[in-house]
């Protein structure tokens, strides 16, 4: 599972993205917390799913 978060420092400030890969949501959702720099804020979580069929 693929975890896409959107970060930014303030809120005029460009968001840039961070994506990470793990076997399941929660440890996915860890690693993105851990990869977000200091002073900045995760304002947006999207996930993609390999077995999604929507995905194809």
């Amino acid at each position: 599972m693929r975890l896409i978060g959107t970060v930014r420092s303030e809120p005029e400030a460009e968001p840039t993205r961070i994506e990470v890969e793990a076997a399941t949501y929660s440890a996915a959702l860890e690693q993105l917390e851990q990869r977000v720099p200091a002073g900045h804020q995760l304002i947006a979580i999207r996930v993609d799913r390999d077995d999604d069929p929507r995905a194809s």
